[in-house]
């Protein structure tokens, strides 16, 4: 018991003594990635590794699979690559595996919205099509083949945009 105590103080003392070189951050953020992995590794009883990066975060299972949550930029990898990228506005969160994403994008237009709408028709999301307007919101959801939804949520009072899609296996 009297290591451990002398381990964290230790820790402590050193977070404390490089705090003005930045690399307090750097500690920081791998104590929380270790803190954080372990009380995963615990919940899913596997293991996993975490990468905390800026404020993204990245979870990888011991079975090779990815998520990452917290960016603020169109994700390169995974179910974002399914459909096209929107470029208008200010992403102001995402979540993104190779199975799911979800992205929420401000100081959006509608018109934006609805060319967005068009594109996605363009590539294909056009089999059960859903579309709904209202005063205040409009949306469209479809699939691509039997495997690859998508749902696109427009709040016409806030400019929000919303879009998901899920890959079924």
């Amino acid at each position: 018991m009297s290591k451990k105590v002398i381990a964290f103080l230790l820790v402590v003392i050193m977070i404390a003594a490089v705090g003005g070189c930045g690399i307090r951050e750097k500690v920081n953020e791998e104590i929380t990635e270790k803190v954080t992995e372990g009380v995963i590794n615990k919940a899913l009883d596997g293991e996993g590794t975490v990468d905390i990066e800026g404020g993204k975060v990245s979870i990888k299972g011991e079975d090779g699979e990815e998520f990452s949550f917290g960016d603020t930029e169109w994700p390169d990898d995974g179910a974002a690559t399914f459909i096209p990228k929107f470029t208008k506005g200010k992403i102001t969160s995402v979540i993104n595996s190779n199975t799911v994403c979800g992205i929420i994008i401000e100081e959006v237009e509608k018109s934006d919205f609805e060319q967005y709408v068009e594109k996605v028709k363009d590539e294909g999301f056009t089999d059960e099509p859903f579309e709904y307007s209202s005063d205040t919101v409009s949306s469209y959801a479809a699939r691509k083949g039997e495997k690859t939804t998508v749902s696109i949520q427009y709040d016409l009072e806030n400019g929000m945009l919303s879009i998901g899609v899920e890959i079924s296996e």
